[in-house]
């Protein structure tokens, strides 16, 4: 059996913490086996000859994890505000080889562009949620962006796909889940948007989080995500 990398225990770890505590009530938790490190599949040409010019990091090489797919769904027990989480996290390779996003039927030219970019990265098939992450596949690009959508997010004329760009790179991304737990919409503390007015229950809940998680999970500091949600009030 292969060994895991330190990522790779500190996500199996995660995992590990939510069932201990029983503060939750873990609904499904899986840790699919071990597939390929992701390194094995460059260079990406060979999968794809347009990406020959897609740059994938020495970071993200390093953080990505080999699991087929690492999930797990959970409620805080007694939460006032009904604070629930899930996650679902592909194999990187498997994202990028996965099918675009559809946007809506009137989408601009310049958000089809971006939609045919996005690979799923993320999301809530259980809870079925209507929020899920990205990468976005940029030729060229030293650092991938990612993107995240919330139905929440919908504005018919600011934002018709509901969708916004988050300040996270891929491994940023997987250390703030081990934080967080998958809670809905933790991406938005990433994202320059304003959790009040239609975001206000958000707010709540991700204080709800900040409030119960260090008792939780003492071994974790939130001091960074109660900045983040603070600044965002």
């Amino acid at each position: 059996m292969k060994p895991l990398t330190a990522n790779e225990e500190l996500h199996q770890e995660s995992l590990a913490e939510l069932r201990r505590s029983e503060a939750f009530d873990v609904l499904f938790d899986e840790q699919q086996k071990l597939w390929f490190a992701l390194d094995e599949f460059i260079p990406l040409s060979e999968t794809k000859a347009e990406w020959a010019d897609l740059t994938l990091s020495p970071e993200l090489l390093r953080c990505s994890l080999r699991f087929k797919r690492i999930s797990g769904q959970w409620r805080l027990v007694g939460s006032r505000r009904e604070l629930a989480g899930e996650f679902s996290l592909p194999h990187f390779y498997k994202a990028l080889i996965g099918a675009a996003p559809r946007p809506t039927f009137d989408a601009s030219e310049s958000d089809s562009q971006l939609f045919s970019e996005l690979r799923i990265i993320d999301s809530t098939p259980r809870d079925a949620t209507g929020q899920a992450a990205f990468v976005r596949i940029q030729s060229g690009k030293d650092h991938l962006e990612i993107w995240y959508q919330d139905r929440d997010l919908y504005d018919p004329v600011a934002n018709p796909q509901a969708c916004v760009r988050t300040s996270l790179s891929y491994c940023d991304y997987l250390d703030a889940l081990r934080l967080t737990k998958g809670t809905f919409g933790w991406q938005l503390l990433f994202a320059d948007v304003t959790l009040r007015d239609a975001l206000q229950y958000r707010a709540e809940k991700l204080s709800e989080m900040i409030d119960a998680f260090p008792a939780a999970f003492p071994s974790h500091d939130y001091t960074a995500l109660t900045e983040r949600l603070e600044a965002r009030l």
